[in-house]
């Protein structure tokens, strides 16, 4: 398939266009810095803030994958967050509906629930937290990606595009590697009120982009899924973080049968990732522990 990766020359942009060319794909980079050479795809520098960037394009791809983004809150000015998410995103999503692209895959975040990066904590009406959930988000990179999921609805209902949205958490990737395990490691308690400690592996985050790409799901349709490794890396119970960030009067109603003998399971459902796109998470903080000493 032909495709073209946004924001490939990013932390999850290399490990996803590895895995894209692992698969087969002919995959062209655009983004706002060079690919480095030698990692086997065209690259087109561009601004996606201008609509022009992809009309420059040589043929429409048969794929799009769109992870070009502010990936926070801290790296930027609220403004300029907002300013780029929104702009690429529009634009990729035009881009796709006027030229007959079929496929967009959306890199979106948790943090569009409102349970990830957020102003305000809100209480979950249940956990794990599910796609059909009501979505909370607070401040502007949350808004950014819960926004571009509407958008990414917004242009299957009008024009038919099959729109997938990844809501991954936390990424961990190679320069995150040492401090993150670091932490984990460590004997400090990782219980602060108002943290889910959701996280995923980068290369868990690619197999997705992957899936997603050729996964059977209705034409014209959007579907929207989280993507968690299946363990927090909190010290303490997802039970015991709820009743400490929600108190138990009454307690956040959990899914036992979600839970059941892995009590430190992420807040975040990942069955319907499962189902429909055939992804389970390879890394798991044992796995990350054991091969990373």
């Amino acid at each position: 398939m032909r495709a073209l990766l946004t924001g490939g020359a990013g932390n999850i942009g290399r490990v996803a266009l590895s895995r894209l060319l692992q698969a087969g794909h002919d995959v062209t980079v655009l983004d706002a810095v060079p690919l480095p050479e030698g990692l086997g795809a065209a690259s087109i520098v561009a601004d996606l803030t201008q609509p022009a960037a992809l009309d420059g394009l040589p043929e429409p791809p048969e794929a799009i994958v769109h992870l070009a983004a502010i990936p926070n809150p801290f790296v930027a000015t609220w403004d300029r967050v907002l300013a780029i998410n929104m702009l690429t995103t529009f634009n990729v999503l035009r881009y796709a509906a006027e030229k007959g692209v079929p496929r967009v895959v959306f890199g979106s975040s948790e943090s569009a629930s409102g349970w990830g990066i957020h102003g305000r904590f809100y209480r979950p009406d249940y956990l794990p937290i599910a796609e059909k959930h009501r979505d909370l988000p607070s401040e502007v990179y949350s808004y950014t990606k819960a926004f571009g999921d509407q958008l990414c609805a917004g242009f299957s209902r009008e024009y038919g595009l099959t729109t997938l949205a990844l809501r991954y958490t936390y990424v961990v990737y190679e320069p995150h590697y040492a401090g993150f395990l670091g932490g984990v490691r460590a004997d400090a308690p990782r219980d602060a009120l108002g943290a889910t400690y959701a996280w995923i592996d980068v290369r868990d985050v690619a197999e997705a982009i992957a899936l997603a790409l050729v996964a059977d799901v209705p034409t014209g349709s959007h579907e929207a899924f989280y993507l968690t490794a299946r363990d927090q890396c909190g010290t303490v119970s997802t039970a015991e973080l709820a009743r400490r960030n929600w108190g138990d009067d009454p307690p956040v109603p959990l899914d036992q049968t979600y839970y059941g003998d892995e009590p430190s399971r992420s807040f975040f459902d990942i069955r319907k990732a499962g189902s429909m796109l055939g992804w389970k998470p390879a890394w798991d903080l044992g796995r990350l522990l054991r091969e990373r000493p």
